[in-house]
C-alpha cells in the first residue's frame, strides 16, 4: 500500500489545463460566445428552469462582473452586478472561472477547493442557476423529473422498484438500467462468497487506523471515531481484489452497454460504506449522505460514465440503511437543494436488497445514503469502473475527492461543515 502522506489535499487537480483546453477570455465569453450559444438554440434548453427565478452575477476579483437574467423567455447576459441578483459570486480567480467553464470543477468543486466568495445569497441560492450555467457552459442537459418517462420494452411503464433475477432477459435489464440509471439483482453472487467477504471486511476494519488513504472517520453520538468509508481493498485483500474479474461482475457491467474499465489503483478502487449499528443522524463527516453524484466535483464529460457494481454484504432495508436513488437523473445537470428533494416532485427509490444481491448504478446520477432506520448494520462492497479518459487525467491513487480538506487523513467534513467555513 502507499504510504499515508503520499497523497493528501490538492486543490489544484484535474484543472482544465491538465486536460489541455484552450484558455478563453472572461470577457469574450460573456460578450460574444455565451450570447451566440443562446442564439442558437442553448435558450430553449435553460430558459423553462430559470423562468421567474432571481438573477444570479458572477464575477471575478479584479471587478468584471456579468449578470444572467431571464426576462419573458430568453436569458439575458448584462454587464456588471444587479440589485435584484439573488445571489452574487465572486469567483477567486480566472483559472478557477475556467475550471467551471469547462466543467472541471462544479459549485462542489469550487466549494471545497475553496475558490468563490458569496458576495450575496449562499451555495443554495446559486442551486437556483447552477443547472442552467452547466448547460450553457458546457452543453449539459437539465434534468426535468416532470418530464421524464421510463417505459419497459413493450412500451409499459417500468415498475421502479422492480428487482430482477439473475437470469432474467439481460436486454430487458439493460434497458431499465439505462433509462432509470440503476438496478437490483437479487442472489447475484452465491453465500459462501458473500460470507468470505463478510470476514474479509471484519479484518480490514478492525484493522484500520485514522490518518491515513485508506479510510474515511467520523464521530457518533457518544464522542467515538470510526471509520465508515473503506477505500482501496483491492491492496487489503486478495479475495476482494478477485471481485473485477468474477463472472458475474463483468455481465452486470455489461448492462450498461458503457466502455468502462476497472480502476483498483485509483478514485479510490474498490470501496466499502459501512453503515454501523446504532448509527445516528448526527454522526460527523459523510458517514450519512445526502443527494450527491460520485462525480459532484468535476470533470464528469472525462471520468465518465462511471458504473458501480454494489456487492450487498448485509440486507439493506427498514431495518438498518438504505441506498437512495433518484431515477432519470445520471448524466444530466441537476438541481440539489436538500429541502427540495421530495418524493412529490422527485421520483425518488430506497434500494432494498438482501445478502448477496448486487446493485448496478451509474455514478453520475443522483443517490443518496441518508441515516439508517433501523439498529443493524449494513457493509456494502462497491466496484468502481470508469472511462477509460480518466486515466489519462487521474493518476494511481488520485481522484477528484483530493480537493476535499483532510483527504488523505481521513477526517474529511460534509457539506455543512464545509459551508460554515466559507459562507
Amino acid at each position: 500500500m502507499a504510504a499515508s502522506g503520499d497523497i493528501g489535499r490538492d486543490t489544484h487537480f484535474g484543472t482544465y489545463r491538465g486536460a489541455g483546453l484552450p484558455w478563453v477570455d472572461f470577457d469574450a465569453f460573456h460578450q460574444e460566445i455565451l450570447p451566440a450559444r443562446l442564439e442558437q438554440g442553448v435558450n430553449g434548453q435553460v430558459a423553462w428552469d430559470v423562468a421567474g427565478r432571481d438573477p444570479i452575477s458572477l464575477g471575478l476579483p479584479d471587478g468584471r462582473f456579468y449578470t444572467y437574467r431571464c426576462h419573458e423567455g430568453r436569458v439575458l447576459i448584462e454587464p456588471g452586478q444587479a440589485r435584484d441578483a439573488r445571489t452574487i459570486l465572486e469567483i477567486v480567480d480566472h483559472e478557477s472561472w475556467l475550471d467551471y467553464l469547462y466543467e472541471y470543477r462544479t459549485r462542489y468543486g469550487l466549494l471545497f477547493s475553496n475558490a468563490v466568495r458569496f458576495l450575496r445569497g449562499d451555495f443554495e441560492t446559486w442551486d437556483d442557476w447552477e443547472p442552467a450555467i452547466r448547460c450553457m457552459y458546457s452543453g449539459r442537459p437539465i434534468y426535468d423529473p416532470a418530464r421524464t418517462e421510463f417505459r419497459d420494452l413493450a412500451g409499459d411503464p417500468l415498475d421502479l422498484h422492480r428487482r430482477f433475477a439473475a437470469g432474467d432477459d439481460p436486454v430487458e435489464m439493460s434497458n431499465f438500467l439505462r433509462q432509470t440509471g440503476y438496478l437490483v439483482v437479487r442472489r447475484a453472487y452465491d453465500a459462501d462468497l458473500i460470507e468470505k467477504l463478510s470476514g474479509e471486511l471484519d479484518r480490514v476494519i478492525a484493522e484500520s487506523t485514522e490518518g491515513n488513504l485508506y479510510s474515511w472517520w467520523a464521530t457518533d453520538a457518544e464522542g467515538d471515531r470510526f471509520p465508515y468509508r473503506l477505500t482501496y481493498l483491492s491492496e487489503q485483500s486478495e479475495a476482494i481484489g478477485a471481485l473485477y474479474d468474477h463472472p458475474r461482475t463483468r455481465a452486470l457491467v455489461a448492462l450498461s452497454k458503457e466502455e468502462v474499465v476497472p480502476v483498483p489503483d485509483r478514485i479510490e478502487g474498490i470501496l466499502a460504506v459501512v453503515k454501523k449499528a446504532g448509527l445516528e443522524a448526527d454522526a460527523s463527516g459523510y458517514a450519512n449522505l445526502e443527494y450527491h453524484s460520485d462525480c459532484g466535483f468535476g470533470a464528469c464529460h472525462t471520468t465518465c460514465p462511471c458504473v458501480l457494481v454494489g456487492i450487498q454484504v448485509d440486507a439493506a432495508g427498514p431495518r438498518s440503511s438504505q441506498l437512495h436513488m433518484m431515477a432519470g437523473s445520471w448524466g444530466k445537470a441537476y438541481h440539489n437543494v436538500p429541502s427540495q428533494i421530495t418524493a412529490e416532485r422527485y421520483p425518488l427509490v430506497p434500494i432494498q436488497a438482501e445478502p448477496g444481491d448486487a446493485t448496478v448504478h451509474f455514478g453520475c446520477g443522483l443517490h443518496a445514503g441518508p441515516p439508517p432506520t433501523g439498529p443493524a448494520r449494513r457493509r456494502t462492497l462497491y466496484l468502481q469502473h470508469y472511462s477509460p479518459r480518466a486515466s489519462d487525467l487521474i493518476g494511481p491513487h488520485q481522484g477528484y475527492n483530493q480537493i476535499m480538506p483532510g483527504y488523505g487523513a481521513g477526517d474529511i467534513p460534509n457539506i455543512d461543515e464545509m459551508r460554515e467555513r466559507v459562507e
